[in-house]
């Protein structure tokens, strides 16, 4: 708890210094006092929840879609390493198309729903997971590799054995990158006509020119976001405490 102590003192500063301000009068009408937003939130249960969990679901769906198809790849690219640039250059690639434009791309070509969905909150996310495990993949010291050949260990063993435990901190931290733009890339799929999600609202809210809903939607996706990176911290702190000790010993 304590490494989240002074994100969350900043950001309780933050909301409390801009009420005052909007209330001073000194904000322009676009951007509504926190308290009216929460508001939205407080009368609204059911957009709020619905919502999150239909955007949530999505990124989740997504997101292991990427984690199985790039840990598949990083593990066949570490295994037979002529495939280490085709893997990474095509990663890259994808990466650097716009999702924003994909989009509408994609949905001419696999039609709208949920499919295209949770392919967009996939391609979002594939990028950051990709980099950390290849990068993990090649984590291992040469001796321990020399070791495993002169052990005579199969490739799998090696893989099982050595690549994998030391690949793992890089693993979470590409994990933990990943997982906020599988979020943004739900909401941004979202966008192309879903009827749920915090996409949705954040879409109806800027047509109908509702800002204190659009500050909501805002919120939300800033608490997705946030809270999924947090799990996955959360989940390397517990998981790699032999990393923490082994850093930690003198």
């Amino acid at each position: 708890m304590r490494g989240w102590g002074l994100p969350l003192v900043s950001a309780a500063f933050v909301l409390i210094l801009a009420e005052a301000t909007q209330r001073a009068g000194l904000l322009p009408s676009v951007v509504p006092a926190p308290s009216l937003v929460l508001l939205q939130a407080w009368d609204n249960p059911a957009l709020v929840s619905n919502n999150c969990l239909a955007t949530l679901g999505t990124a989740t769906a997504g997101y292991v879609v990427a984690m199985t198809v790039t840990f598949a790849a990083s593990a066949l690219a570490a295994m037979l390493y002529r495939l280490y640039g085709a893997v990474y250059n095509l990663g890259l690639t994808l990466h650097a198309i716009p999702v924003i434009a994909a989009t509408p791309l994609l949905a001419i070509l696999i039609g709208g729903g949920p499919p295209l969905r949770v392919l967009i909150a996939a391609l979002s996310c594939q990028f950051p997971m990709l980099v950390g495990m290849m990068q993990g993949m090649r984590a291992a010291d040469s001796r321990q590799r020399e070791l495993m050949h002169v052990l005579a260990a199969s490739r799998a063993d090696t893989w099982r054995y050595l690549l994998l435990p030391a690949a793992l901190p890089f693993v979470f931290a590409g994990l933990k990158i990943a997982a906020p733009s599988a979020i943004l890339g739900a909401i941004t799929a979202e966008w192309a006509g879903a009827d749920r999600g915090v996409g949705a609202v954040m879409l109806n809210a800027l047509f109908s020119f509702d800002v204190a809903k659009v500050w909501l939607s805002v919120l939300l996706t800033c608490i997705l976001s946030a809270g999924t990176y947090g799990i996955w911290a959360l989940a390397e702190s517990h998981l790699l405490r032999w990393k923490i000790s082994a850093e930690n010993f003198p």
